[in-house]
């Protein structure tokens, strides 16, 4: 059995954080009807499931990370045009994004498993 290089342990850490974020977060907004924002639900699902990945140290998990956060940067504008409206949402929707974005380097840095 080969050990994990540290770099996708790091990773998978920064990848649970920005589900747990994005957790708290449709718990937050969607407070008055919980079953409103399912697809907040099976985003963070998704995400907690590429922690799980990372924690295997999955090479190919780096490209799906990037499209996702690319996708989930792009979300960002109309939130961001509400803001005023939302703010406690907005905030938190990019610090899951910034958390994404900051597991990327990591998981490019990480050497290929032989």
């Amino acid at each position: 059995m080969n050990s994990i290089h540290k770099n996708y342990k790091i990773a998978a850490y920064l990848i649970f954080a920005a589900s747990a974020v994005t957790l708290v977060n449709h718990f937050l907004h969607y407070s008055d009807n919980i079953t409103t924002g399912t697809l907040a639900l099976e985003t963070t699902l998704l995400i907690a499931v590429l922690g799980y990945f990372a924690t295997l140290g999955k090479d190919w998990l780096k490209w799906v990370l990037t499209f996702i956060t690319v996708i989930s940067a792009f979300a960002l504008q109309p939130i961001l045009k509400n803001f005023d409206t939302y703010p406690v949402y907005a905030i938190l929707s990019v610090v899951a994004c910034l958390l994404q974005i900051l597991a990327m380097p990591f998981l490019f840095l990480a050497p290929k498993a032989q």
